[in-house]
């Protein structure tokens, strides 16, 4: 019963500071929020509380529980054009932390634009790039605690005169992710992240007419993840679930129209070699839910999520391979991400 009402309570809390909610996804920082990585991608972005490989972007106080050195690499490809390419980089340093670098590559490098008169451009491309350095230490057996630093740039067209494209960029250094992870048993594990704490971008708009400097915040994201290891049909079953909340803005004022995003995954590993995944993304928690349920169920589309992972350790030993596909929110087509990974 205690562990219900535990479950139970970060749901609720949401839903009574959300009364006046809607989507933030028109906010600053949107293009952080989708996943990072196949793993995450496949189990519907639930990679929080004890994400197998990219830890230095999901959760970085795991680092420091690195029994051997680990490097990532990946891409992928959205609905409407979008492109990433993501990696990273981490490893122990004893005898009681860990480090890690990630980046992620997030854009559209084939943008087609066209002037008033429907006349088009020459190609345009958007881009964000966003690296983190991550840092962890180990407390004891049960808990671990870590923090990254954040290095965020963009840039995309915003204005043309005769043809001829003008590109506004920005970009910011020190936003801040601090993670929390609680081993309460073998089988269960929790986290608490908080992240873009502090992050900040300065545009540089420049055109024909004028210059000018627009600060630009992202939103911070404070995250309860967990993972559960079961079973199905005697096999391992991992049971994964990040409930995401949007409190306040960039300068730490309460939002006046906060929400929640839960998410979940699951993972079998039925075969020793070659695991399965699914999850579903994006189940909006808001005040909707409870004020206006038609509203809510109309407005509230979700992701469906799957994957899988493959063992190549016959090629390299400690080498995998994931894969994830996932639907668009407006079903508007899929995205995908393959990432190989080599623990050595």
């Amino acid at each position: 019963m205690k562990k219900t009402i535990l479950g139970i309570l970060p749901v609720l809390i949401i839903l009574s500071n959300t009364v006046d909610a809607a989507m933030v996804g028109g906010h600053s920082g949107a293009y952080l929020r989708p996943p990072v990585g196949a793993a995450a991608l496949a189990m519907g972005g639930a990679g929080s509380a004890n994400p197998s490989y990219l830890a230095s972007w999901w959760n970085p106080s795991l680092l420091a529980n690195l029994r051997e050195k680990r490097l990532s690499a990946g891409a992928g490809i959205a609905s409407f054009g979008r492109t990433d390419a993501f990696g990273a980089f981490e490893f122990r340093i004893p005898p009681r932390m860990g480090m890690g670098f990630a980046f992620l590559y997030r854009g559209d490098p084939f943008l087609k634009l066209y002037d008033d008169q429907e006349n088009p451009l020459e190609r345009a491309a958007y881009t964000t790039l966003t690296g983190k350095i991550a840092l962890s230490y180990y407390v004891n057996r049960a808990v671990t605690a870590g923090a990254s630093i954040g290095i965020l740039y963009q840039r995309l067209p915003t204005m043309s005169r005769d043809g001829d494209l003008s590109y506004s960029s920005a970009a910011g250094i020190g936003s801040i992710d601090l993670a929390f992870t609680y081993r309460l048993s073998p089988v269960l594990t929790f986290s608490a992240i908080a992240r873009d704490l502090g992050a900040g971008m300065n545009w540089e708009i420049e055109s024909d007419y004028y210059n000018n400097t627009v600060e630009d915040k992202p939103l911070p994201s404070f995250t309860l993840g967990s993972e559960y290891k079961g079973k199905l049909l005697q096999k391992p079953l991992i049971w994964a679930a990040d409930l995401k909340g949007y409190f306040i803005d960039g300068n730490w004022k309460k939002l006046s129209r906060p929400e929640g995003h839960l998410n979940l995954g699951w993972e079998w590993q039925y075969w020793q070699s070659f695991f399965i995944r699914a999850g579903i993304s994006g189940f909006l928690l808001n005040g909707d839910l409870l004020n206006d349920t038609e509203e809510y169920f109309t407005n509230s589309p979700l992701s469906v999520t799957a994957g899988f992972s493959l063992d190549l350790s016959r090629y390299r030993e400690g080498l995998r391979m994931n894969y994830g596909i996932s639907t668009d929110k407006l079903w508007a087509g899929v995205g995908q991400q393959v990432d190989i990974n080599l623990s050595f």
